[in-house]
């Protein structure tokens, strides 16, 4: 499991694995070649294309699926939450006895597949283009980068050093903080501006020094990208198929027909197929989740036709109107779980002693959520919608393609406590384009999912004039409980984050639900390949041929 990028916005993201093989037998022995045909976003989302390569540029999590198999992250964090310093570029860190500095000493044998050594310079490079970016770069004002650094500085060729404003949560800071170090390759991308590195964004030249398992070997826009194994690689899991694909596909039920006809032999099976999947007859069944992230419907709080959502009772008579165990049975056949706030359940190693007795009772309760309603002042009209000042309490969902069985549910949960939901599906593309627009107060909601980092804390997504905040929620207590987080050793601040968190509703949390993967019957090694981080590390994949 890699590094986990809390920029990345995305559909139905992260998660735990649990593994049904549906398949008789499994050969012995690992084989090597193959091709697989598989789509962006297995085992984590929705299908959608790939725009880019470039990890300076790019924040959709498609993009950086295919970014993580062809650089290897500063650290691997595994399944727990850890470091593990076999897999990373990253020997070990070393922790000053204030929790201001933070030395970090690199393997020797990692290498470029040019042949050139991966040093600190690349590291340096690294740095230098963040800073050059500033807000430009998505994962900016995250995880501590670059408002707690106080210094950066190379001390030889295989260490550097990062000195903090002040003391921090040291497990905060390696986890989302240095994370952000990641190498890329200087002596080939130094020489390039921003305007150039914009220019090819998907050109498979510029991206042929790679230090990861694959590389791009071509790219045609709309349709596929390509990547062949990078026989230079020097980490310790060589990729054991001979070409994977990504094929483009628009819809989950596209992905369904690709599986069928075999032109694709690993993609998810739509929740609403997941009674067909016995026509998948060449296929095997692996479930995954729930996700590592949250659900949620999120509002655009700067829009003055939706602006009952500034009010807190509103938001929570949402909550309470949101029957999620319905949602699970109805949408994935029971296969999720109950979430309430941006800290994952599963693993439950983050989560408050208040957070663990809400999941197990759950909030659903429609009487609260009128009783809240006719509290903040909003009554039914004549229509059974509610009303304020010649105001009806209504708003518009946009929704991403093919997932429109669960904003049908919750506007029908909605309109039981007298609210109204409009629906509006829209490429996620256009939806983020319009979410992060600063200009454009014109969009009311979105259903959208959002990863998490390996040592959750809200990031910048929910901060006054965060960089990601495109909801342009506000609110300095929030705040304040947010930056007690990074400088608390332990998780006592974290809880108390949380359960504000919880109670204030930035968003209205929706619940986790797992995904179906369906893949060929000679693809193994797909529950290993499928991260709990979101990743997808196709090195673990191998094809068994007949003899």
């Amino acid at each position: 499991m890699k590094r986990i990028k809390v920029e990345q916005l995305v559909l139905f993201l992260i998660f735990f694995i649990v593994a049904i093989d549906c398949y008789a037998s499994v050969p012995a022995k690992i084989q090597n070649g193959g091709t697989i045909v598989t789509v962006p976003g297995v085992g984590l989302a929705p299908p959608a294309a790939m725009n880019g390569f470039n990890p300076f540029l790019t924040s959709s999590a498609y993009d950086s699926e295919a970014e993580g198999l062809m650089y290897q992250s500063l650290f691997w964090v595994n399944r727990d939450f850890k470091i593990n310093f076999k897999l990373s570029v990253a020997k070990k860190v070393v922790v000053g006895p204030k929790h201001r500095s933070f030395t970090v000493y690199l393997h020797r044998h990692w290498k470029w597949s040019d042949g050139v050594t991966v040093t600190t310079a690349d590291i340096s490079y690294t740095y230098k283009m963040l800073m050059k970016l500033g807000p430009l770069y998505p994962g900016w004002d995250s995880g501590g980068f670059p408002n707690d650094i106080e210094s950066f500085k190379v001390l030889g060729p295989f260490s550097f050093r990062v000195i903090t404003k002040k003391s921090v949560n040291p497990r905060w800071f390696e986890l989302s903080g240095l994370s952000y170090f990641n190498p890329y390759p200087a002596h080939s991308w130094e020489h390039y501006s921003v305007k150039q590195m914009n220019d090819n964004m998907t050109n498979p030249q510029f991206y042929s020094v790679v230090d990861g398992p694959f590389r791009l070997q071509s790219f045609h826009p709309g349709r596929y990208a390509s990547f062949v194994p990078n026989k230079a690689y020097s980490g310790p899991d060589k990729a054991h198929i001979s070409r994977l694909i990504f094929q483009f596909l628009n819809s989950n039920a596209s992905v369904f027909f690709a599986l069928k006809s075999n032109a694709v032999q690993l993609g998810n099976l739509p929740a609403s197929l997941y009674p067909a999947r016995k026509q998948l007859t060449n296929d095997h069944l692996t479930i995954v989740g729930p996700i590592w992230g949250f659900n949620y419907l999120g509002f655009n709080f700067l829009n003055p036709k939706i602006a009952f959502t500034n009010n807190l009772l509103v938001r929570q008579a949402m909550m309470h109107a949101v029957n999620q165990d319905l949602m699970i049975d109805v949408m994935n056949y029971g296969y999720g779980s109950r979430a309430y706030g941006l800290i994952p359940g599963n693993p439950p190693i983050y989560l408050s002693p208040e957070a663990k007795s809400l999941l197990k009772h759950g909030a659903y309760n429609p009487e609260l959520a009128d009783n809240l309603l006719d509290e903040a002042g909003w009554h039914r009209g004549p229509d059974g919608i509610r009303e304020k000042n010649g105001q009806k309490m209504a708003f518009t969902m946009y929704m991403p393609p093919s997932m429109v069985r669960g904003p049908t549910l919750l506007a029908t949960m909605f309109a039981k406590v007298g609210i109204q939901v409009r629906l509006r599906e829209m490429p996620f593309n256009e939806v983020y384009a319009q979410m992060i627009d600063p200009h454009n107060k014109k969009w009311q909601a979105v259903y959208l999912a959002w990863s998490q980092s390996g040592f959750p804390t809200g990031g910048s997504i929910f901060k006054c004039g965060g960089v990601q905040n495109s909801y342009h929620y506000c609110n300095h207590k929030m705040d304040s409980l947010m930056a007690k987080i990074r400088v608390t050793p332990g998780l006592s601040a974290l809880y108390k984050f949380q359960n504000y968190f919880t109670e204030q509703q930035p968003v209205i949390v929706l619940p986790n639900m797992k995904i179906f993967v369906m893949a060929a019957k000679n693809i193994h090694g797909v529950s290993r390949a499928i991260t709990p981080s979101g990743g997808f590390n196709p090195q673990y994949l191998w094809v068994s041929h007949d003899k």
